[in-house]
């Protein structure tokens, strides 16, 4: 179905990734520079990517993931399993972590109503003893997609409902999320997004009054190359530039200037390399 967008959960990520994404990562170093006698002080960022292995076959799929960060000097790891029951439309999915964090997903996809599904999620963290569950229901049909579901914890259900939906290749989509825990609203998100994406966010701190906005745009280039583009209401504003050097490499150069503070200094260049089989 070419024509069904997806759920808020996978356009509200790509919304996410505008302002995170590609934007640096840990810091390396620094230096001062000194244009027209102006000094600023910037970190140089650098990164070591993930390294992935799969392994796949028509009813079972085994996934490994390796990083490093280099601001912390720490390794981490995962190991994700799943199982295909075709027939029956059910898929389990398992996964665990360095961190000890175990995570469970049961999925089910009725043949007879087309464009539903049904997962129930469950995540395990050893070191605490801490337990989360989630229950989901999602319904895609050409031009509209939508998910409720029900998170489990322990001070109170949190509930969410989300809708996308598309016009002309453009996708927009809404997701409000209501704590019965404190009886206010815990999401109040929108994302558009397109070949030109544009990401909006916004949000509200009820004890300090303060309002944070910003935006965020991507530009993908007739070879490949991506161009993203933010800015919020600190004026605050990054660049990046990621592009393809070579199979399994890519290069990223990232900028975050603070505007308001250009004499002052604080601002970051960055420099990633990422590398995929």
């Amino acid at each position: 179905m070419s024509n069904t967008p997806p759920l808020f959960g996978d356009l509200g990520k790509s919304a996410r990734d505008l302002f995170d994404k590609n934007f640096g990562a840990s810091t390396f170093g620094s230096f001062l520079f000194n244009p027209d006698d102006v000094f600023c002080s910037c970190s140089l960022i650098t990164r070591f990517s993930k390294v992935q292995a799969v392994l796949e076959d028509q009813n079972r799929e085994f996934e490994t993931n390796g990083s490093h960060d280099l601001d912390k000097s720490r390794t981490q790891g995962s190991l994700k399993t799943k199982l295909k029951f075709a027939d029956q439309g059910v898929v389990v999915s398992e996964s665990w972590n360095t961190n000890a964090e175990l995570d469970t997903e049961l999925t089910y996809e009725p043949s007879r109503f087309q464009g539903v599904k049904l997962t129930l999620s469950s995540s395990f963290l050893a070191a605490s003893g801490h337990k989360t569950g989630k229950l989901r229901a999602g319904y895609r049909r050409e031009y509209f997609s939508g998910e409720g579901d029900v998170d489990l914890q322990v001070t109170g259900p949190v509930v969410k409902a989300s809708g996308v939906l598309m016009y002309k290749g453009w996708y927009a989509g809404y997701l409000l999320g209501y704590s019965t825990a404190t009886a206010k609203l815990a999401n109040n998100d929108v994302a558009v997004s397109s070949k030109t994406e544009v990401g909006l966010t916004t949000n509200y701190n009820v004890q300090t009054s303060n309002v944070s906005l910003g935006v965020a745009g991507k530009y993908t280039l007739d070879d490949g190359a991506v161009l993203k583009t933010k800015v919020n209401n600190l004026g605050q504003v990054g660049i990046s530039y990621s592009q393809n050097v070579r199979d399994g490499v890519k290069l990223t150069l990232s900028t975050l200037v603070d505007g308001r503070n250009i004499n002052a200094g604080g601002h970051k260049l960055g420099v990633a390399l990422d590398f995929e089989p």
